[in-house]
């Protein structure tokens, strides 16, 4: 990969996360490879230097914004990584595919006190949301969920506390489907979805370290 070739993948990548390519396409200098499951397509990841502050992240064009209703996705993303991580102990990519079913059922594990529309709205905006930003790979087509590329991103201290984490939340209820997953779109229909037509910010990765509240029941954005 030349110089040019690797200036446009990171253009691309500070533009729009990671890259989704065919397996032949060479990486550039700083960027991380990650094959999916029976080497369909490979995925460019940029590394960022380890405790990279802002102002590095700024320089390098990665700069985190905002996450909208930061504490109903950080809630979603835990209840996705209960269903599709399926070997805590390892790493958490490329996980297994999760039907709806068993998300939505450890999401209302977390929020039990929601009404059922309100749980459902604030689980597929959730989802929406992480699928944009390649925290999650989402078919609206087979409503099934799939851990995100930039799962693997994550350094040994923050699994450790996921591990925790993730020992916490309510197990699921609808039994696993432990199998690799298709190819997943990103992004779920929106005119099936009209509570999804505002464009979230999608950058920031949640902090579901952060967010104690995971553990126990109740509590939405306020």
């Amino acid at each position: 990969m030349n110089d040019v070739d690797q200036a446009i993948a990171w253009a691309r990548a500070r533009a729009a996360g990671p890259q989704r390519v065919p397996p032949s396409t060479p990486s550039g200098v700083g960027m991380r490879r990650l094959v999916e499951t029976e080497a369909g397509a490979t995925w460019l990841l940029p590394m960022l230097p380890e405790g990279a502050g802002p102002t590095v992240l700024e320089e390098l064009g990665l700069s985190a914004t905002a996450v909208e209703q930061p504490n109903d996705t950080a809630r979603v993303l835990a209840a996705c990584l209960r269903c599709c991580w399926s070997e805590p102990n390892g790493s958490p990519w490329p996980g297994v595919v999760a039907s709806w079913e068993q998300v939505t059922s450890v999401f209302r594990g977390i929020t039990d006190n929601r009404d059922e529309r309100y749980s459902n709205i604030a689980l597929v905006a959730g989802v929406r949301r992480l699928a944009g930003a390649g925290w999650l790979r989402w078919s609206e087509a087979t409503r099934e969920v799939q851990l995100g590329p930039r799962v693997a991103l994550w350094r040994d201290p923050e699994l450790s506390t996921l591990r925790e984490l993730w020992r916490l939340i309510p197990s699921i209820d609808i039994a696993p489907n432990l199998t690799a997953g298709p190819d997943l779109a990103i992004g779920p229909d929106l005119a099936a979805n009209p509570d999804l037509a505002a464009e979230p910010d999608l950058d920031t990765e949640p902090d579901l370290a952060a967010n104690s509240e995971l553990g126990t029941t109740g509590g939405s954005d306020e």
